[in-house]
């Protein structure tokens, strides 16, 4: 993607009705989805989420981002603040909100958790260097977005549950695979910009329960 490709994605995007829950969950988070032009096309921000025997996602590929704060006035809070400490970037000085998109309902092992996620779609002017905070972050990449689009990339990932083999959607980005709640939100990004991932598994469940609400912070 060139500027020119982000600017219409911004178009795109920016006047979008996100699909919110119309619930209130038991807890609620927020991410940041940060898209920088590049040479060779627009790099995402990826993490990797540090390993905790207590986190669900321990280990996982993912956005920076992390659950509501009583002290956080909106979702949109949580997600600078959690962007800000995980990976030492201020969108708030470097960063231009595009909007925020789809609500998704947090699965781990199979089991809903009670909790919506919330991602907001930021873009930046170039990749900005990252500081991690490695109590929480192992790593942080920026990912080219062929790595999403071409089916070149698809695969899958396979874990044991319960004593069955079960495989699920997953992009490959060099040694990491990117599956489950991220891998979702990358491909619901992708399609409302019509750019489905080519080749890739539709994720099961994307979008269920939700309904469109006007509350986009």
């Amino acid at each position: 993607m060139t500027r020119d490709e982000i600017q219409s994605i911004e178009r795109r995007l920016r006047d979008r009705e996100p699909v919110l829950t119309p619930h209130e969950p038991r807890a609620r988070a927020a991410v940041a989805m940060v898209l920088a032009p590049a040479d060779e096309g627009a790099r995402l921000l990826l993490i990797k989420r540090a390993e905790h025997p207590h986190d669900p996602w321990s280990g996982h590929m993912a956005f920076p981002g992390g659950r509501h704060d009583p002290g956080d006035e909106h979702l949109l809070r949580t997600a600078l603040r959690e962007t800000n400490e995980e990976v030492g970037l201020d969108l708030e000085r470097h960063g231009r909100l595009v909007n925020r998109l789809d609500d998704l309902a947090a699965v781990a092992g199979g089991r809903n958790l009670d909790m919506v996620i919330s991602p907001y779609l930021f873009l930046v002017d170039r990749e900005h260097p990252t500081t991690i905070d490695a109590s929480e972050v192992a790593a942080a990449l920026w990912v080219p977005m062929r790595h999403f689009r071409d089916s070149e990339f698809h695969g899958s990932i396979r874990f044991e549950r319960e004593g069955a083999q079960m495989d699920f959607p997953a992009f490959h980005v060099g040694d990491h695979r990117v599956w489950g709640l991220t891998y979702r939100m990358i491909r619901g990004f992708l399609d409302a910009i019509g750019q489905p991932a080519a080749g890739a598994v539709p994720p099961t469940g994307f979008g269920t329960g939700l309904a469109p609400t006007g509350d986009r912070r």
